[in-house]
């Protein structure tokens, strides 16, 4: 989740692209949405162990590790949409993470590297009645890998 009061969809692009190569993985594939007007609609991405060429080149997608994202533009509607989690009425879901495929220690790995450099924002499961603050995560970087840091809370 993502303060709306200095959100920019361009940034956390940024942001993602500059946290995977912190991880040492690859970002790619991304493709942004326009308005009529031109102004951003929303963007989709792949964080993967492998380069693009190679991701292209892969039979089985299953035996490497990766993990799709989009970002979703700031809308009026969102404002006060995570006040019952966060208290502050300005957080909304600003990023989605999919195609998880039960990878969830790499997914953890490009979590630190991001919230290492973006200490306001919020992570949120679907349907989950907790979060982590980054503080939070980088706690857990400084203990042994907990595989249910995703299914509960665990700090």
């Amino acid at each position: 989740m993502k303060n709306m009061g200095n959100y920019s969809p361009e940034e956390t692009i940024s942001q993602f692209i500059k946290a995977a190569e912190r991880a040492k993985m690859y970002c790619f594939y991304i493709k942004t949405k326009l308005d009529k007007d031109g102004c951003f609609c929303s963007a989709e991405g792949t964080l993967s162990e492998v380069d693009e060429i190679t991701f292209k080149h892969i039979e089985d997608e299953e035996n490497i590790r990766y993990f799709t994202f989009n970002i979703n533009k700031a809308r009026e509607d969102l404002y006060d949409s995570f006040t019952w989690l966060t208290g502050n009425k300005n957080y909304f879901w600003a990023v989605d993470i999919e195609n998880i495929n039960h990878e969830y220690e790499f997914i953890f790995k490009f979590v630190v590297e991001y919230f290492k450099e973006n200490r306001e924002d919020y992570l949120w499961f679907d349907d989950a009645d907790w979060f982590y603050s980054a503080a939070d995560i980088l706690k857990l970087s400084q203990m042994p890998y907990n595989s249910d840091w995703c299914s509960k809370k665990v700090v």
